[in-house]
C-alpha cells in the first residue's frame, strides 16, 4: 500500500505542470536531515522516471554524507547558521531543563532561512536557470515564504512534507477530533482538551508569526501583492507525510494525498560489526535511538539508560556519543544504520524519541516501541502510537530506573504490542 501511494504522488508530480511533460523538477526542503531524506526518496523516484530533478541542501548536511542522492542533482548552498544544530539544541535543550519549547527561536529561525535564501541573488539566478517546470517545497509553515521563488518565475508548485495543516489546505476543520500536532491529546478529547484544541486551530488559521506580512513587496517587488496564505493557496498539489494506518481518519481533499513512510523501506545488508552484533542476540536486541542530534542526553539520564540496559535480558544498540561499559551487551556508536536494524530478525523493541521517519519505519518492519518524545510532534506521535496498542510512553526526565526497566520489558515480551503492529503493518 505504501508503494502505491508513493507511486501515485509521484504521477501527480509528473502530470501536474505540463500534463504529460513535467521534466524538470526541483525540491526544497526544510534544512534538517530528516525532512530532506523523505524529499530525497520522492525525488529519487521521479528521477528513476527519467526526469531531471533537483535538489536544494544546505553545506552542513551535504558534508555529512548521509543521504543516497544517486540520480540527483544537489544546489548547495551556503549558511551562515547550522539552523539544524541551533533547532534542536534549543528544543532538546528546553526538554532535559524541563522548560517548555520557544516558539519565539522556533519562528526565528523560519525567518531567518526564508531571508538568507530569498536574498541570496546567486541561488536565484542558479534555479531561475534551471527553468523548472515544478517546485516542489516542504510543507512545514515556516517556510512558506520560499514559494515567492516560484511567484517569481510563474511556475507552479506543490507541497512535501509531515504538515496536514486545514487551514492553508482548505479541509473542512474538525478540532473535535483531530489533535492539533503539538499536543499529545489522541482523537478521544475530553471536553477541556477540544476546547484548547479549538482555539490553537483557529489561532493557528488567523495569525502567522512565520511569515513576514509584506513578505512578496519584500522579496518580490516587481510583482504585484500577494500574502502568503493567498500564495500558498495556489498549491496544485499536497503530499502529506501521514496516513490513515499510523495516524488517525480525517477528512481529505482531492489535491491532498497521504503518503506516510516515503523514507522506509526493506532493510539492506548490515555493515560486518552490526551484522555479528545482532546476529549473535538470539535472546533479543533493543534498538535505542533519539535522533541525530541528541547523542549526548545529561550525565544522569545517560545514566538511568545504560544502567537499565545493562539489566535487559536483552543486548541493545545505543545511538550515543559514549564508551560503552559492556560492548558485548551494549553497542554504542554515533551513528546506526536504524531502518536496516530494526527490519533484523533478533530486534525485539526500538526505544525512540518518536520523529516521524524512525515511527514509520518501526511500523514498517512492526516493531513495538518505547516512545520517550522530546519536542514538537512526537508528543502526537507517541500517543497516536500508544492509543492503538503498538507502544508506551515514558517521560525520561522523570522516569525511574524500575520503571523504564519494566516498561521496557512489557513491550518486549507482552504481545498484544507485537500483535497491534503487525496488524497495521500488513495493512500499511
Amino acid at each position: 500500500m505504501r508503494q502505491f501511494l508513493l507511486w501515485t504522488a509521484v504521477c501527480f508530480l509528473v502530470l501536474l505542470p505540463l500534463c504529460v511533460e513535467g521534466k524538470r523538477v526541483v525540491f526544497m526542503p526544510l534544512p534538517f536531515t530528516s525532512h530532506t531524506n523523505y524529499h530525497t526518496n520522492v525525488a529519487r523516484t521521479l528521477a528513476r522516471q527519467g526526469h531531471e530533478v533537483w535538489l536544494t541542501m544546505p553545506d552542513y548536511i551535504v558534508n555529512r554524507r548521509v543521504l543516497d542522492t544517486t540520480n540527483l542533482t544537489v544546489i548547495e548552498y551556503q549558511t551562515l547558521k547550522n539552523f539544524e544544530e541551533i533547532m534542536t539544541a534549543a528544543l532538546a535543550g528546553n526538554y532535559f531543563k524541563g522548560l517548555s519549547e520557544d516558539w519565539d527561536v522556533f519562528m526565528s529561525i523560519g525567518l531567518q532561512f526564508c531571508d538568507t535564501l530569498l536574498t541570496n541573488v546567486s541561488f536565484y539566478k542558479k534555479v531561475k536557470e534551471l527553468r523548472p517546470d515544478l517546485f516542489v517545497f516542504d510543507n512545514i509553515r515556516f517556510i512558506n515564504m520560499m514559494t515567492i521563488i516560484s511567484y517569481r518565475l510563474g511556475v507552479p508548485f506543490g507541497f512535501l512534507g509531515t504538515a496536514y495543516a486545514p487551514s492553508y489546505q482548505r479541509i473542512p476543520l474538525q478540532p473535535c477530533n483531530m489533535p492539533f500536532i503539538i499536543f499529545s491529546f489522541n482523537n478521544h478529547m475530553s471536553f477541556f482538551q477540544r476546547v484548547l484544541n479549538t482555539l490553537i486551530h483557529v489561532h493557528a488559521s488567523v495569525v502567522d508569526g512565520f511569515s513576514y506580512k509584506d513578505a512578496v513587496s519584500r522579496y518580490a517587488p516587481e510583482m504585484p501583492f500577494l500574502t502568503i496564505d493567498m500564495l500558498v493557496a495556489r498549491a496544485e498539489i499536497w503530499l502529506v507525510e501521514t496516513d490513515h494506518i499510523l495516524d488517525y481518519p480525517r477528512p481529505s481533499m482531492p489535491n491532498v494525498k497521504l503518503i506516510g513512510g516515503t523514507a522506509t523501506g526493506p532493510g539492506k545488508p548490515l555493515p560486518p560489526q552490526f551484522k555479528s552484533f545482532m546476529d549473535d542476540a538470539k535472546e533479543g536486541v533493543v534498538i535505542v535511538s533519539f535522533g541525530s542530534y541528541v547523542l549526548s542526553p545529561p550525565e544522569p539520564i545517560t545514566q538511568k539508560i545504560i544502567s537499565v540496559l545493562q539489566d535487559l535480558p536483552f543486548k541493545s544498540v545505543f545511538r550515543s556519543n559514549i564508551s560503552s561499559p559492556n560492548s558485548k551487551k551494549i553497542m554504542t556508536s554515533s551513528w546506526i544504520p536504524q531502518n536496516d536494524l530494526l527490519a533484523h530478525p533478533n530486534t525485539r523493541v526500538f526505544f525512540s524519541h518518536c520523529g516521524k521517519n524512525g515511527q514509520y519505519e518501526a511500523l514498517f518492519h512492526a516493531v513495538p516501541v518505547v516512545c520517550t518524545p522530546l519536542f514538537i510532534d512526537q508528543f502526537y506521535n507517541a500517543e497516536r502510537m500508544r492509543v492503538k496498542g503498538m507502544a508506551e510512553t515514558v517521560d525520561l526526565n522523570t522516569v525511574s530506573t524500575h520503571e523504564l526497566h519494566s516498561t521496557i520489558l512489557k513491550v518486549a515480551t507482552n504481545t498484544s504490542y507485537k500483535q497491534a503492529i503487525t496488524k497495521a503493518s500488513e495493512l500499511f
